[in-house]
């Protein structure tokens, strides 16, 4: 199996990572409605990146500890709460004790680290028993038809020979069943946003994971691919309008008591 790379990619994402528009921020937000309701417990963020989950959840009165393998994400977070416990660390290896959170999130993560059921293994250890595991991944959404012909642009470039690869598609439904929780669910969650110009979604796709998939083109493939995007982008601002609309899947599940 290819070995992922995604934390160069995020490192130098971070400054802009969710600031242009906060598609992150607002699944972090649907995601704290879902899970037990216990202000006061403790609530770890794997992959917390900007804070999406991390400092919603600190809001409402969580316990939060937020990791992530991107210094320059964890350095952002820290600014952002300096009184949260914010921690460089792979998620693969979790610096934590068995058996010491409440609560094990893992927010748009698993799709871009190198071993999904490694992480989530670590997540299950450091969660009490009876304790929720939640994981988010990119998922479908009906936004009738009106983002396919900017999909199919995409569809058309393929990446260069030995590019690096940050994300892939992988089966959570499996991993948790593997995983040995129980009482698992899943279900989906979707975020509208407007837009206010083609070049605003145009740097919001290169503040995100897209980047990666646009830096492993070939340089004129890079270049075709812009103009093509920000056409069909400039088509959509004239008939009625840009507005991002995205989706996630959400699985919730115990840790066995």
């Amino acid at each position: 199996m290819t070995r992922l790379d995604s934390v160069p990619m995020f490192d130098e994402l971070a400054e802009d990572y969710d600031q242009v528009l906060p598609l992150c921020a607002r699944f972090g937000e649907q995601v704290l409605e879902l899970i037990d309701d216990d202000a006061g417990a403790e609530l770890l963020d794997v992959g917390a990146g900007r804070g999406a989950v991390a400092l919603a959840a600190a809001s409402r009165g969580w316990h939060v500890t937020a990791v992530d393998a991107s210094s320059q994400m964890v350095d952002h977070l820290r600014a952002a709460d300096p009184d949260m416990v914010v921690r460089l660390m792979d998620a693969h290896a979790l610096a934590l004790p068995d058996d010491s959170v409440d609560v094990a999130v893992a927010a748009l993560l698993l799709h871009c680290v190198d071993d999904p059921a490694q992480v989530l293994a670590e997540m299950v250890r450091v969660t009490r028993p009876g304790g929720q595991v939640v994981i988010t991944v990119p998922g479908p959404v009906d936004d009738g038809g009106r983002w396919d012909r900017f999909y199919e642009v995409g569809a058309r470039f393929r990446p260069a020979p030995g590019a690096v690869q940050v994300a892939r598609p992988i089966d959570v439904g499996r991993l948790v069943a593997e995983a040995g929780l129980e009482d698992a669910w899943m279900g989906s969650l979707e975020v509208r946003l407007p837009v206010s110009s083609p070049r605003e979604l145009w740097e919001w796709q290169m503040s995100h994971g897209f980047v990666g998939f646009f830096r492993s083109l070939a340089p004129g493939d890079q270049v075709e691919l812009e103009r093509r995007a920000l056409d069909e982008l400039w088509r959509m601002h004239e008939d009625g309008g840009i507005e991002l609309h995205r989706g996630a899947d959400v699985h919730i599940a115990r840790v066995r008591r």
